[in-house]
C-alpha cells in the first residue's frame, strides 16, 4: 500500500487533487459520496441461500430536497429477495440516517440512490424501494423496483401485492 501511496503523491509531496493540473472534478466528488454512503450498507451471508424468501424493512426519516428546505416525513418500506447477502437492520438504520444527512434534488433522486446502492452492494434477486412522503408533503409515493433477468418466482412475486 505504501507503494501505492507514493504514487499518488506528486514529487512535493501534494496529495491528489490539489495539483492544478489534476483537480478532483464534480464527477469525483460525486462517486466519493457514493462510496461514503455505501460503506454503510454492511453485509452479511445469507442464512438461507437455497431459498426464495422475501426481507421486508420499513422505516421513517427526514428528507431535504433543497439545501436550506425544511425537511420533509418519509416513510420507506425496502423489499428483496436476497442471493448471497442480506442487510442486517443497524446496518440499514445507518445507511438511512447518513442518506437523510444529504439534500436532494427530488425524492425520485434520493429513492434512485438507494436502489443503485442495495442493488451494487446486496445484489439481491429482486429489489423495491417505496418511498412515502405525507399529506401534508403533497402525498407523493415514488416506487423503483428491480429484479434480476433470469430470476423468476411467480408464485413469489404475486403474494407480494397482497402483502
Amino acid at each position: 500500500m505504501a507503494s501505492m501511496r507514493s504514487a499518488e503523491m506528486s514529487a512535493d509531496d501534494t496529495p491528489p487533487g490539489s495539483d492544478p493540473e489534476h483537480p478532483i472534478t464534480s464527477l469525483d466528488r460525486r462517486w466519493q459520496a457514493v462510496g461514503e454512503r455505501r460503506a454503510h450498507l454492511v453485509t452479511a451471508d445469507n442464512p438461507a441461500i437455497a431459498h426464495d424468501y422475501l426481507v421486508e424493512h420499513r422505516g421513517r426519516l427526514q428528507l431535504r430536497f433543497s439545501e436550506d428546505g425544511p425537511p420533509a416525513p418519509v416513510l420507506w418500506r425496502l423489499r428483496y429477495v436476497p442471493d448471497r447477502l442480506v442487510v442486517p437492520r443497524h446496518a440499514l438504520d445507518t445507511y438511512m440516517t447518513h442518506l437523510a444527512a444529504t439534500p436532494w434534488p427530488l425524492p425520485e433522486a434520493a429513492a434512485a440512490a438507494v436502489i443503485a446502492d442495495v442493488g451494487s452492494e446486496v445484489m439481491p434477486r429482486f429489489l423495491q424501494l417505496v418511498l412515502l412522503l405525507d399529506a401534508t408533503s403533497g402525498g407523493l409515493r415514488v416506487t423503483f423496483e428491480e429484479r434480476r433477468p433470469n430470476w423468476s418466482n411467480p408464485a413469489l412475486m404475486a403474494r407480494l401485492a397482497l402483502l
